[in-house]
């Protein structure tokens, strides 16, 4: 991991509360065009979920009990911060063997998907 960093995330809803987590990552900041064709691990996070459920639908003006969300986070936020170290560590992980430049991909759900 010594040899890239990441530089940048992107966060792509799916039309409901789960999400595409992306992290470009390369030797120096440059762009890369994106590939959401190839999905590299997928992860069960129903915490995250909810909160990012929570903040897209702030960013669509959607109402949400902004009390209910603040107790809810409280409840919540040791099972919230596992699961974000979690997705650090399939990141890390990831880029402990690469050299070059690429982008690290994971489809962030709140519960299993049914193939």
């Amino acid at each position: 991991m010594d040899n890239v960093k990441p530089y940048r995330i992107i966060i792509e809803w799916n039309g409901k509360e789960d999400f595409y987590f992306e992290c470009d990552y390369s030797h120096c900041e440059i762009q890369n065009q994106k590939n959401k064709s190839n999905v590299d691990v997928s992860g069960i996070f129903p915490c995250m979920t909810n909160a990012m459920g929570n903040v897209l639908r702030k960013l669509r003006k959607e109402h949400i009990s902004f009390p209910v969300f603040l107790v809810s986070l409280a409840f919540n936020h040791r099972n919230l911060l596992h699961e974000v170290d979690q997705l650090l560590h399939l990141l890390y992980t990831h880029l402990e063997n690469k050299e070059s430049e690429g982008t690290f991909s994971c489809y962030v759900s709140s519960k299993c998907r049914e193939e």
